[in-house]
This record gives structure tokens, sequence and C-alpha cells, in this order.
């Protein structure tokens, strides 16, 4: 037996223990024991919650910053005011806030960029994985800026960039599906690329130069966090 006091007045009603009790308990409640006090209560409850009925927010959108430097990134999110089922008029509701770009933990500042060479060396679908883990990619080398960074971690072995093929002899393509070749700074070294037998071929660079590989060669990693 639960005793429900409010202003004075006493309701006794029983209620299961783990029984959650919210607007639809008290108007149920009030219905049952014909109190009008109590219908008010569970409608004013249920107004409230209807109040502020919003959904979820948005993804942060921020500005494109180089490292150290402050943007501004936004959020928003749609509220209805006047319903508990999210129909009819709404309003959109938008958060700001200020940020600073920072470089993750594993990653060094080089410029305007977040870079991180791994020397260990793997397989083309390891070294994906190690650069996603901190939201980073492979290094696309697309820029004189991301060429002459390839040149600076690249003198000594050769390292995992992106670019891949699916079909033989076909051409090389970044992850976003861009025709890497197209590319000024997309530099084959002579002869290459010379395996065109190969379904499955990737992209490595070393130097000032690309090669192709299969893709289980083992080479070291350059990514990129953006």
């Amino acid at each position: 037996m639960v005793f429900l006091t409010v202003i004075g007045h006493c309701v006794a009603t029983t209620l299961p223990s783990e029984q959650h009790v919210d607007e639809n308990t008290i108007l149920d409640l009030a219905e049952k024991s014909n109190k009008t006090f109590l219908k008010l209560i569970g409608l004013a409850i249920q107004n409230l919650r209807c109040d502020f009925d919003c959904s979820q927010w948005s993804q942060w959108t921020v500005d494109a910053l180089t490292p150290g430097q402050f943007g501004v990134k936004t959020r928003s999110r749609n509220c209805w005011n006047d319903s508990c089922n999210k129909t009819g008029p709404k309003v959109v509701e938008n958060d700001n806030a200020i940020y600073e770009r920072i470089c993750p933990a594993s990653y060094v500042t080089d410029g305007k960029f977040c870079i991180a060479y791994y020397p260990d060396r793997m397989n083309h679908s390891a070294a994906q994985q190690l650069c996603q883990k901190d939201g980073g990619s492979l290094i696309t080398i697309d820029t004189k800026e991301r060429y002459e960074l390839a040149q600076k971690y690249a003198t000594s072995s050769f390292v995992h960039v992106q670019g891949s093929r699916r079909v033989a002899g076909g051409p090389f393509f970044d992850d976003a599906g861009n025709l890497l070749e197209d590319s000024p700074f997309f530099k084959w070294m002579t002869g290459q690329p010379n395996d065109g037998a190969s379904v499955s071929v990737v992209v490595v660079f070393m130097g000032t130069e690309h090669y192709d590989a299969t893709e289980g060669g083992i080479f070291s990693v350059l990514c990129e966090r953006k």
C-alpha cells in the first residue's frame, strides 16, 4: 500500500514496487479515485514533458582549421512545443561552441597538417585501420604540401599512401574515388605501374616517386588527420 500526499490530500493506492511512476500513472490513479487535483497534476507533468520534446542533437559541423587555430562548431536539433508525438509546428535550436583544432596524441603538427608516421611494417588493410583508429586516413598525395611531407617521412623506405585499384591494369583511385593520376603531384617512378596482371594493387611511396605493390605488401605507414 502506498500513500500519496499532495497539499493536504491523502490518497491510498497499491502500486507494484517495480512500477515506473509517471504522468500516466497519476492520470490512471485520478480516474480510479475520482480526484480532480490528481488529474491536474498528471496533465501538468504531461504538458511539461511535451514542452521539451526535442530530437537528438546533430553531429557538430566545424570550421576548416589548421592545428592551433580556433574556430566555431555548430549543432542543431528540432523541438516541438505542443506535441509529445513530435508532430505539428517545430522550431530549430542551434548550439555553438568555440574550439581549438588539436592533433590527436599519436599525431604531430607539421605545418597545417596532423601527421602520424609509423615505422612498423604492415599490409595495406592494416595500415588503413591503423590510421582510422584516431580518425585519420592514409595520406593522399594530391597537393604540393602533401608531396613534400611524403618526401620528408619516406626517405629510406616505402610507406603506404592512398591509392588502389580492383581491376587488373585499371586506374588508381583514392579512398574517396578520385583518380590519383590526375594530380600533378602524383609521380610514378619510370616503368611504374608494372603489376598489371594483379587485380588487388595498391600504391606506396618512397623519396620522390610512387610505386605499385600488392595489397599484402609489408611497408611503413603515413597517416593524416584532416
